[in-house]
């Protein structure tokens, strides 16, 4: 039998802009977070970034389970790439569509 593996989405909020589609910035966030969170959190947790809303504002997809730990690890970022930001959870969800609801209302 076959188990799929399930999910939830972060909201999450960004201090200032950043292109999270430049591989660049998204494989420095997450060095941060692998720093943070270590090496067997990080693989349980299993971050991918989904998509990005707007110039501040992207969803990750993390296991089921360690949202928690994401959070925690998001907030205590306070640099990426040499520049200072911020990162904020805004929501998290067990699917896309209501975050994308939360980031147009």
């Amino acid at each position: 039998m076959i188990l799929k593996r399930k999910s939830r989405y972060l909201l999450v909020e960004a201090s200032r802009d950043v292109d999270m589609q430049d591989k660049q910035a998204w494989g420095s966030l997450r060095s941060e977070m692998l720093a943070f969170l270590g090496e067997s959190r990080y693989v349980s947790a299993n971050p991918f970034l989904m998509s990005q809303l707007d110039p501040r504002r992207f969803i990750i997809r993390v296991g089921r389970g360690s949202e928690r730990e994401m959070v925690l690890a998001l907030a205590f970022i306070k640099s990426m790439g040499g520049k200072e930001t911020g990162f904020y959870t805004l929501k998290i969800s067990g699917t896309i569509k209501s975050l994308k609801t939360k980031n147009t209302g």
